[in-house]
C-alpha cells in the first residue's frame, strides 16, 4: 500500500535550470499560414491512461500532440534514493505540486502535498509499486450486490468483467506481469497464464504465508509489473529493496516510460511536449472542444488544436482542469451539466501492522509485496460493514528509512516518543520485523469532491485543486475489524510484538479523514445515465462529443485492490473503440 509521508505544507521548488530534459518544441507556424495546423487528437497527460491511449492512436496512424507538464526522465535520474530530497521533498516528480484538504465546508483548509504523484512522462506510474490485480466481478455491479448505503454514492460500473477481461490479458501481457494467475481461490481464473513467473520470497513473506496457513488462509503471489526474468526487452528486477515512489534505474519495472511512450515515439506519430502545463479547454459555439491553452517551458502560453481531445490527468488533476476550462456555456466546468464532475473522490483506505520474531527477515529486500490472502474479501453485513479488501505482507520501504521508521514507531507501545533508548532498540530490532497491510475499498460519497481553491495559487499563479473529503463510518468499522485480523495473523507467526503503523493513511477514530493518498478515483464517473455520470461506458463525455477522460477518475467505486491495471486495461478498451470509431469516420 503507498504512503504518504510528506503532506502538510511544505516548499514548492522549481525544476533546475540545468536540468537536460528532452524538451519537444512547438511545432512552428510560419506568420502569414493560411491554415492552422490541426492535430487528429490531443492527450494531456501520459500517464496510465494517456500514455496506453498514445501508444494504441499512434500505432493506428493518428497524428497525436500529447501536452505533459512535467520533463521527460530517464533511467539516470532514478539512481538516487535520497530520502529527503525525492520523498519528503518531492524535488523530482511533483515540485511544483500543491493542493488544499478540507474534512467538509465548514472546515478551513490546510495546504500542502497530499497525494503521491508524479508530474512527468510516464506520469503516476512512473513511481508506482507494481501491484497488478484485476478487479473482481462483484466490483462492477457494487450497488445491484449491496442496495443503497445512507451516506453513500454506490453505483455500477456501465461494463462489467468479462467486456474488460481481454483487455487484462492486453496489459499483462505488454506490461509483463509477474506471478501465478490461477493461484487467487477467490478470482476467476484468467484464460492465460502470466508472462513471468512469480519471483522468490524473502523470508518474512515465507513467516507471513506460515501463519496465513496456521489459521486456514490461503495465500498466493500477487501480481507483480516487475520482471522475475528478462522480458521484452527489460531486464530482471535485481531486488534493491524498494520502487515506491521512485523510479525504476533499470527499467525491470513496467510503467508507460518504459513500455508505451518508446512504442509511441517509434512511430513517427507523435509530438511529445513536456513541461506543457494545460490551462483550459476551449470550446466552439456548439460546445465541442476546439483547442487547448498551454504554458510552455519558458513560461509562454500556447495554444493547440485537436479534432478529438483525451484528458488523462488523473483523480485530482482531471476535474481541476476541467473546472479550470469553465465558461459562459460550462459555467460550472466543461463536462459538468450533470453536476457530478468532480465529485465522489474515493482514496481506499488501509491499516499497516508490523510484529517482530525471533530471527532475521529480510524485510528490507526484494519488492514491496511478495504474497496475498484474500480470504476475507468478500462482502459480510455481519461485521458490521460492506466490502472488503486484501492483506498481504509489505516490505520495509528500504528506500524511506526515516520515514517508515518514524511512522512505525509511532504506534509502538514503546518507541512512540522517536528518540531515546527505546527507539534506538526498537530499531535494532528492525531486521526481523515483518509488516503486513490491507488495502481496503472505501465508499464514495458526492460530499468528497475536487474544485478550485479560491484563494490558494500554484506557482504558476493558477488556482490549486482543493480536496474536500471526509470518510464514510464504514471505512473506519472496516480498518478496526482488519486490524484485529493482522493482529492474529502476527499471534499466528509467534510474534514477540505486533503493532499498527500511523501514518496519513490511518484511521485513528470517528474524526479522522484521509487527505491524501497513492491510490484515488472518482470525481468523472462513468456512467449511463447522463445525470448521474461525466462520462459515458467508452469515457466519452456526455456533454462535449469529442472530449474523452481516460484515467483512474472514471472508476465509480474503488474496489479492495490496487487500481493500475484497471486503469491501464480500461484504456486498452476504450482505444481499441476510439480507433475503430475513426476508422469508420464516427468520431
Amino acid at each position: 500500500m503507498d504512503q504518504k509521508p510528506n503532506s502538510g505544507t511544505g516548499s514548492n521548488g522549481v525544476w533546475p535550470a540545468n536540468r537536460s530534459d528532452p524538451v519537444s518544441p512547438p511545432r512552428v507556424r510560419v506568420p502569414g499560414m493560411s491554415k492552422r495546423e490541426i492535430f487528429d487528437v490531443c492527450v494531456i497527460g501520459t500517464g496510465a491512461g494517456g500514455g496506453v491511449m498514445l501508444q494504441e492512436l499512434c500505432a493506428a496512424g493518428l497524428e497525436v500532440v500529447a501536452l505533459e507538464r512535467g520533463p521527460k526522465l530517464d533511467a539516470s535520474h532514478f539512481v538516487s534514493d535520497d530520502e529527503l530530497s525525492i520523498v519528503v521533498r518531492d524535488e523530482l516528480f511533483s515540485p511544483e505540486q500543491v493542493e488544499t484538504w478540507r474534512p467538509d465546508e465548514n472546515t478551513p483548509t490546510e495546504t500542502g502535498r497530499f497525494n503521491m504523484f508524479a508530474h512527468c512522462v510516464g506520469g503516476t506510474m512512473t513511481h508506482w509499486a507494481a501491484w497488478s490485480w484485476r478487479f473482481l466481478p462483484d466490483d462492477f455491479e457494487v450497488l445491484s450486490k449491496e442496495g443503497p448505503v445512507a451516506g453513500a454514492s454506490l453505483a455500477d460500473w456501465p461494463i462489467r468483467y468479462e467486456e474488460l477481461e481481454p483487455f487484462y490479458e492486453r496489459a499483462e501481457s505488454d506490461f509483463g506481469v509477474s506471478g501465478d494467475a490461477k493461484s487467487n481461490a477467490f478470482a476467476p481464473k484468467p484464460k492465460r497464464a502470466y508472462p513471468n513467473p512469480p519471483h522468490p520470497l524473502r523470508r518474512g513473506s515465507e513467516i507471513f504465508s506460515a501463519a496465513a496457513k496456521k489459521i486456514g488462509k490461503t495465500p498466493f503471489p500477487v501480481p507483480m509489473a516487475i520482471n522475475s526474468r528478462a522480458y521484452a526487452g527489460r531486464p530482471q528486477c535485481v531486488y534493491g529493496g524498494a520502487c515506491q515512489q521512485y523510479g525504476c534505474p533499470i527499467h525491470a519495472k513496467a510503467t508507460t516510460l518504459s513500455v508505451c511512450i518508446p512504442k509511441a515515439l517509434a512511430t513517427g506519430k507523435l509530438d511529445l511536449r513536456t513541461r506543457a502545463r494545460a490551462l483550459a479547454i476551449e470550446t466552439e459555439k456548439d460546445g465541442s472542444a476546439r483547442s487547448v491553452r498551454y504554458l510552455d517551458a519558458e513560461g509562454n502560453e500556447q495554444e493547440v488544436f485537436a479534432r478529438q481531445f483525451v484528458v488523462s490527468c488523473n483523480t485530482v488533476g482531471t476535474p481541476h482542469l476541467l473546472h479550470m476550462s469553465n465558461s459562459g456555456r460550462f459555467p460550472d466546468g466543461l463536462a459538468n451539466a450533470s453536476g457530478q464532475m468532480g465529485r465522489n473522490l474515493t482514496y481506499h483506505v488501509g491499516d499497516l501492522v508490523n510484529f517482530l520474531v525471533d530471527e532475521p527477515t529480510r524485510s528490507f529486500t526484494g519488492l514491496e509485496t511478495h504474497l496475498a490472502i484474500d480470504d476475507w474479501h468478500a462482502s459480510d453485513p455481519k461485521r458490521g460493514f460492506i466490502r472488503g479488501g486484501v492483506v498481504a505482507d509489505m516490505n520495509m520501504q528500504t528506500k524511506q528509512p526515516i520515514t517508515y521508521a518514524l511512522a512505525s514507531a509511532a504506534g509502538h507501545p514503546k518507541a512512540g516518543r522517536g528518540w531515546g533508548a527505546d527507539f534506538k532498540d526498537f530499531l535494532r530490532d528492525a531486521p526481523r520485523t515483518v509488516g503486513l497491510v490491507a488495502i481496503l475499498e472505501d465508499l464514495p460519497m458526492e460530499s468528497n469532491t475536487v474544485d478550485l481553491d479560491p484563494d490558494v495559487k500554484d506557482v504558476h499563479g493558477l488556482p490549486a485543486p482543493r480536496l474536500t473529503h471526509r470518510n464514510h463510518p464504514n471505512d473506519l468499522a472496516m480498518v478496526r475489524w482488519y486490524r484485529q485480523r493482522m493482529l492474529e495473523l502476527a499471534d499466528a507467526a509467534g510474534a514477540k510484538t505486533a503493532w499498527p503503523l500511523v501514518s496519513p493513511l490511518s484511521l485513528v477514530d470517528e474524526t479522522s479523514a484521509l487527505k491524501g493518498s497513492g491510490h484515488f478515483h472518482g470525481t468523472c464517473r462513468m456512467g449511463d445515465d447522463p445525470q448521474r455520470s461525466v462520462v459515458d461506458r467508452w469515457c466519452r463525455a456526455h456533454d462535449v462529443p469529442n472530449l474523452w477522460v481516460v484515467d483512474s477518475s472514471v472508476l465509480p467505486t474503488s474496489a479492495g485492490y490496487n487500481p493500475t491495471l484497471t486503469i491501464v486495461a480500461n484504456a486498452y478498451r476504450v482505444a481499441d473503440h476510439f480507433v475503430r470509431e475513426a476508422k469508420r469516420g464516427s468520431l
